[in-house]
């Protein structure tokens, strides 16, 4: 994935920034962000110190509809150098001390234990790569989608069998009655209707354009590990 450390200026993530500024907007952006990060920060949060405080889909519905609920959440994500899943995850950190403090008062424990004082940094490599996976199943499907609305499900079943099933062009063209040449041009049309899905869906993530290639070679990389 792409390293944390790069800069990610707020002027370039149009998407959702974009969708900031009204009702509308904000709750179609609410929507793709519990889509996309869900099932992510649930991996994230069974490798934590944390993992104890409840099941991680309860724990990160709860988050999530917390801070989403906050008008200047994501607008203060929008304006900060973090990418929207590393944000979400020391979100979520920070969330949990809340809940344990404040149980906390209830009970009279007092502070937080040793081991949860400080800032956690949880598994990050299991995070990242539950976000991987989740963004390329969601450029999956905006290419499958996209290649049916132009009449290209031929290209796109060849693209799945070629790349996800390890069908050499040769096979292809044995299994679908065209000639190899053809089929590999097949693929790789489909195949520019999932990268453009990757840059859409990486460049909502922060990812600066002049990253986007690099990314998702990050990307793809990682979902293979």
């Amino acid at each position: 994935m792409a390293d944390s450390r790069q800069v990610f200026p707020a002027t370039r993530r149009t998407w959702l920034g974009d969708r900031l500024g009204d009702d509308d907007g904000r709750h179609e952006a609410i929507r793709y962000v519990m889509e996309v990060y869900t099932w992510p920060l649930q991996v994230y949060f069974r490798g934590t110190r944390w993992r104890g405080a409840g099941e991680p889909a309860d724990v990160v519905h709860g988050f999530l509809a917390d801070r989403l609920a906050q008008p200047g959440y994501l607008d203060a994500w929008h304006n900060s150098d973090i990418p929207l899943h590393r944000w979400l995850a020391n979100g979520l950190c920070f969330y949990l001390r809340e809940r344990w403090r404040a149980a906390a008062r209830e009970t009279r424990v007092g502070e937080l234990p040793a081991g949860l004082s400080s800032e956690d940094p949880g598994p990050l490599e299991a995070l990242d790569r539950a976000f991987a996976i989740s963004v390329a199943r969601r450029a999956m499907e905006h290419a499958a989608t996209s290649c049916r609305s132009e009449g290209l499900e031929h290209h796109w079943s060849l693209f799945v069998r070629h790349h996800y099933e390890g069908m050499p062009y040769r096979d292809l063209a044995v299994s679908s009655g065209v000639p190899p040449e053809r089929a590999a041009v097949m693929v790789r049309t489909a195949t520019k209707r999932f990268r453009a899905a990757l840059r859409e869906l990486l460049g909502r993530d922060g990812v600066p354009p002049e990253r986007i290639e690099h990314a998702i070679v990050e990307l793809l990389a990682t979902c293979e590990r």
